[in-house]
C-alpha cells in the first residue's frame, strides 16, 4: 500500500477497524445479556452497565480515529501510537470491569491510568496538530 495516500496515518485506519469490529461483537454480547438474558453470558459479563460503556467507548474511539484519519493531516508516530493503543485500552478497561466489576488490583489500576494517559496525550496532541494546521 502506498503510505502517502494515508498521510502516514494508516495505523489510525487499522485501529479503527479493530475497534469497530470489537464494538460489533460487544453489541451481540449486549443482546445476549440485557435482551435475551442468557445465563451463560450473564455469568461472563456480570456488569452489563460496564459492558454497555465498553461497547459505546469502542464505537466512540472508532469515530475519533476515523475523523483524524479522514483529515489526511500527517501526524507524527509519537502521536499516532498513543491514539491507537489508548483507543483499544480505554474501552478494554470497561470490558474488564464488565467481567469483574470489583477488580481493584494494582495491575488493573496501572493499566487504567496508563491507557487513560496514552489516550489523553495522543488525542490531545492530534487535536493541537490539526488545529495548528487549520490556522496556516
Amino acid at each position: 500500500m502506498n503510505e502517502d495516500k494515508h498521510a502516514g496515518n494508516v495505523i489510525l485506519l487499522r485501529t479503527a477497524c479493530i475497534t469497530l469490529l470489537t464494538g460489533l461483537v460487544l453489541a451481540w454480547c449486549l443482546v445476549m445479556t440485557r435482551g435475551m438474558k442468557i445465563p451463560y453470558m450473564l455469568n461472563i459479563f456480570t456488569s452489563t452497565e460496564n459492558l454497555l460503556s465498553g461497547h459505546l467507548d469502542y464505537l466512540m474511539m472508532t469515530m475519533l480515529l476515523l475523523g483524524f484519519y479522514a483529515s489526511k493531516i500527517r501526524l507524527p508516530k509519537f502521536v499516532i501510537w498513543p491514539m491507537a493503543l489508548g483507543s483499544i485500552g480505554n474501552p478494554t478497561a470497561f470490558l474488564i470491569l464488565a467481567i469483574d466489576p470489583k477488580i481493584h488490583s494494582l495491575p488493573y489500576i496501572l493499566f487504567l491510568y496508563t491507557t487513560l494517559s496514552l489516550t489523553t496525550f495522543g488525542f490531545g496532541m492530534a487535536a493541537i496538530k490539526v488545529l495548528r494546521y487549520s490556522l496556516k
